[in-house]
């Protein structure tokens, strides 16, 4: 019988299901994901700042996780899942974290409104752009993500550009040494925006909006609660 492959987000081949003990996780989204579909016992070493190819030419198989959108996000978990052969255990969780995605884009679809929204990931105006899973995350939450104007898809957008488009809702990534409601109202004109005036400036963690994780569905989920207060005012 021939072996059976899946691919990972760089459309490199892994076999799947062999048999895999040792993990190494070099990011903190990878590590939930382990977390999530069942493989914690497996993991030996979580490392933040690791060189890709170094490990790959000593042939060490490497797993890529580069998710653009939240259903990417969970076929890439699933494709792990198989990866290691923790699919069968995995599957419950991971229907259940597609059930909850339809079930935001099925309430959001149906809004009359959608807010233009602009997510602060980091104090140097880092947000995210066209094809990235903030992108996705903010358009299935039923709003407009302001990042959509740029070319690339992690921008950095000036003060000056925030201003001129004045968003009706702003998310701030909320991690130590990031912005808070207060200081961002501070700035130079900002105390004139709409999101501003209108108390609409929301802290969600890093965990729910930064990090290409699990955490993601918790922060769709608690966005399109907020936005959806933006088409009830």
């Amino acid at each position: 019988m021939s072996e059976r492959f899946t691919v990972d987000d760089l459309a490199r081949p892994l076999p799947l299901g062999g048999t895999v003990r040792r993990i190494v996780s070099l990011a903190p989204s990878c590590t939930e994901s382990l977390v999530v579909i069942g493989a914690a016992q497996r993991l030996v070493g979580v490392e933040e700042h690791s060189e890709l190819p170094r490990l790959a030419a000593r042939g060490v198989p490497v797993f890529v996780a580069h998710p653009r959108t939240l259903d990417g996000l969970v076929d890439g978990m699933a494709r792990l899942a198989a990866v290691i052969a923790v699919a069968p255990g995995a599957a419950p969780y991971l229907a259940a974290c597609r059930a909850r995605i339809e079930s935001v884009v099925a309430r959001t679809l149906s809004a009359r409104m959608r807010p233009l929204v602009y997510v602060e990931l980091s104090p140097d105006g880092h947000t995210g752009g066209p094809a990235s899973f903030l992108d996705d995350l903010i358009t299935k939450a039923g709003g407009v993500n302001l990042g959509g104007i740029a070319r690339v898809e992690w921008p950095v957008l000036s003060a000056e550009t925030v201003r001129r488009f004045d968003p009706d809702a702003i998310v701030i990534a909320q991690y130590p040494g990031s912005a808070a409601p207060a200081s961002l109202a501070a700035r130079a004109g900002w105390d004139r925006l709409t999101a501003v005036k209108a108390g609409r400036v929301w802290e969600l963690t890093a965990g729910e909006i930064k990090r290409p994780g699990p955490g993601l569905l918790e922060g769709l989920e608690r966005l399109a609660r907020l936005l959806g207060s933006v088409e009830a005012a």
